[in-house]
């Protein structure tokens, strides 16, 4: 092959091999930035009678894998008669702030379930027309906790015990 044609091949290989490390680079450094997130999951209590709805908003940021900071509102529902008439689903606000959960106006630290959240929960469960069951209402703990998370932390489907995992949904 002449000298003249082998140098213009390894110079059209030399502009691709650049290219193609600045296309890299670029996209190493678009894949940098904080990630919002929307989830909504969808939890059955069978033993509690109720269906909880849990719909998060939030920011992972860079580097990290779980949210420390979102908000968020459940929703309880009785999934059988309610016993009094006029009776309605039960919301209540949530927050994840520096990772702690905040849950109403009261502020809880990652990972536990503090007598007073229990108690909370029993009532916004009887409240709404379910039948608390101590193993679901510690559970469903997590699954709030979870959700405020984001989507690596949600409970899905294999990952539960005790509550049914009735849908979930991810979107930024």
């Amino acid at each position: 092959m002449p000298k003249r044609v082998v140098e213009q091949a390894a110079g059209a290989g030399d502009g691709n091999v650049r290219r193609c490390v600045f296309l890299m680079v670029a996209f190493s450094f678009a894949c940098q930035g904080d990630r919002h997130f929307h989830t909504v999951a969808v939890y059955g209590a069978p033993g509690s009678s109720c269906s909880i709805r849990m719909e998060a908003n939030g920011v992972v940021r860079s580097g990290a894998d779980l949210s420390d900071q979102s908000t968020g509102i459940l929703f309880f529902d009785a999934t059988t008669s309610p016993s009094s008439p006029g009776r309605k689903p039960v919301t209540l606000q949530v927050a994840l702030r520096n990772g702690q959960v905040q849950f109403g106006n009261e502020i809880y630290v990652q990972g536990t379930l503090p007598s007073r959240s229990r108690e909370v929960l029993t009532s916004l469960l009887s409240d709404a027309g379910c039948s608390p069951v101590s193993e679901e209402v510690e559970e469903l703990w997590s699954a709030i906790e979870g959700v405020l998370f984001g989507p690596k932390g949600t409970l899905m489907s294999g990952q539960t015990s005790v509550l049914n995992v009735l849908s979930t949904s991810f979107g930024r």
